[in-house]
């Protein structure tokens, strides 16, 4: 069960920097792809497992498949980043967390020929109904769908892609030469965002506040990155060990923690972090994070 505690102590770390995605975009990045290139060239510091049982001689499958994983991770981020940007991170980021265990068993099943017992399947299920369930936004912006739960949507799927071809590669090959080849891709994947001038201006801002708030929000960001590192790293160990789906599917863990931690800054600190949660809100997801819970259970039964 080494796989648990890797996922667990990983969703802990995505939790914290999912609430700091939201403060980037709201207080210092006004560009989604300003954040989706920054953070594609911050992954590039996972070539340092070149050194660590890297295969400098893969296979052409070994080598395409695992560029195409890296790509859809940052094709995947940009999705959330733009939902993030129009919906609050409470409802948005499980949304895309109840996206991904669907999207990664449908892929696991044709591509990689995975099969869940009873039990695991339920814990699926729990565990994307509270996801889901926990994604209903009501607040003076948004009631119900709109345009950012589609983003998530998209996230999901292209977050599922990204783990279920990334398993395929470690089933093929080392860790280390699935994992740095991806990071090769995600980097490529994000060039064309340089090709916007919005956000070529905003990266390679010249004007001392535009640059002064970026800086500030490099900093912030540093420090995200440091937290999305070893949600990431740990993802993938984990996706190596065990099944992408039952890995997916513990996605839902992190929210319970994402809604504490933004009920509590809500409440506390208000200039730094505000969403707004209404008594039937609360209620709500607390059913949800029951649900999320529940799954949990069946997963470690």
């Amino acid at each position: 069960m080494l796989w648990l505690w890797i996922v667990l102590i990983s969703q802990f770390c995505n939790a914290g920097a999912q609430l700091l995605d939201k403060f980037l975009l709201t207080k210092k990045f006004s560009r989604p792809g300003v954040l989706t290139f920054w953070t594609a060239v911050g992954n590039l510091l996972g070539v340092v497992f070149v050194f660590w049982n890297f295969n400098f001689q893969p296979s052409w499958s070994v080598l395409i498949w695992s560029l195409v994983s890296g790509a859809a991770f940052t094709i995947a981020l940009q999705f959330l980043y733009m939902g993030l940007k129009t919906g609050e991170a409470s409802h948005i980021a499980p949304l895309v967390g109840g996206v991904v265990p669907m999207a990664s068993f449908v892929l696991s099943y044709f591509l990689l020929g995975e099969r869940l017992t009873m039990v695991q399947a339920a814990a699926v299920g729990l565990l994307v109904l509270g996801a889901l369930l926990i994604s209903s936004e009501k607040s003076q912006r948004h009631s119900g769908v709109h345009i950012g739960m589609l983003w998530a949507v998209f996230a999901g799927v292209f977050f599922a892609a990204s783990y279920v071809v990334a398993r395929y590669t470690y089933l093929n090959d080392t860790f280390s030469t699935g994992f740095v080849l991806a990071r090769l891709g995600s980097f490529v994947a994000a060039l064309p965002l340089l090709f916007f001038p919005g956000v070529r201006r905003l990266i390679f801002a010249r004007d001392k506040a535009t640059a002064a708030k970026e800086k500030s929000g490099l900093l912030i960001l540093a420090v995200n990155k440091v937290l999305a590192a070893i949600y990431f790293i740990g993802m993938n160990y984990a996706i190596s060990l065990a099944s992408a789906t039952l890995v997916n599917a513990l996605a839902g863990l992190q929210y319970a923690i994402l809604f504490v931690l933004i009920y509590i800054l809500s409440a506390g600190h208000p200039k730094f972090f505000h969403e707004q949660f209404t008594r039937r809100e609360v209620v709500q997801e607390i059913v949800a994070l029951l649900f999320i819970f529940a799954g949990l259970v069946l997963v470690v039964s």
